[in-house]
């Protein structure tokens, strides 16, 4: 007997029913878009009642792996994925699944690494750098644009800003290292934009993109997520970092 689904809650707080659980994920057409290297989870695009959903799925890893690490990443990239609800250019109906995978609507494109530079008009830089600031008015910091499969340009020739896994959340941080954080982030835009399209950044935007190269050696979070501890004491190192700043020169 399949387990009843449990219910998802929607922007205005009400309870609204799971798109599907565990039983219909098992059942469905599916189509496999990446196996993240360990303990990462599988990336699955899925076909449920004429819908195509994103499911991140950690129910392949080991039993210390999903239960730990499965657990603790799905619901936290969820709770983020949930904050920005409604902001144009972010995945939208997101659910948990169960505890160990979460789902998401389809967004057909294709990632921006895979694109010529001739077919990237500012147009799409403008449109993610407003979603990046709608993104940070919620409280939330990406921290892995600079990867460009993060990133991918719908059918709609719109960028669509993917994977909140690396994210922070900034209330309670301080202005000014929500600021510094948030500029770190707006110079993933700027450095896939200076790439593409170096004539139309603009030299404020670039200043910001070559200010925060400088700034990160100080960096300190890639490939920590898996380990909360080691990552918590980095982060409160940064903090540290922040704070005192590297002078008047890192003020965004």
């Amino acid at each position: 007997m399949n387990a009843p689904h449990t219910t998802a809650v929607t922007q205005s707080g009400m309870p609204s029913p799971q798109p599907f659980g565990r039983a219909e994920l098992a059942r469905c057409e599916r189509t496999l878009l990446g196996r993240g290297r360990w303990p990462k989870a599988a990336l699955w695009r899925v076909r449920i009642g004429n819908e195509d959903w994103v499911v991140k799925d950690f129910i392949e890893r080991g039993i210390l792996s999903r239960n730990l690490f499965g657990v603790f990443l799905v619901r936290r990239e969820l709770r983020a994925l949930q904050r920005v609800a409604g902001v144009k250019g972010v995945p939208a109906g997101a659910f948990r699944v169960d505890r160990h995978a979460l789902a998401y609507r389809y967004v057909p494109g294709r990632p921006l690494a895979t694109i010529h530079e001739d077919f990237l008009p500012p147009a799409i830089f403008e449109a993610l750098e407003r979603t990046l600031r709608d993104v940070h008015a919620r409280g939330i910091v990406h921290l892995d644009i600079r990867n460009c499969r993060n990133v991918i340009v719908n059918d709609r020739n719109e960028p669509v800003l993917l994977d909140f896994e690396a994210h922070l959340d900034t209330r309670g941080w301080l202005a000014s290292q929500r600021a510094r954080l948030e500029t770190f982030d707006l110079a993933g835009v700027y450095k896939h934009w200076h790439r593409a399209q170096s004539a139309s950044l603009g030299p404020q935007r670039l200043a910001v993109l070559e200010r925060m190269n400088r700034w990160r050696r100080m960096w300190v979070f890639r490939g920590l997520w898996f380990y909360p501890r080691e990552a918590g004491k980095r982060l409160r190192r940064l903090r540290r970092r922040v704070s005192s700043g590297p002078g008047s020169d890192a003020q965004p």
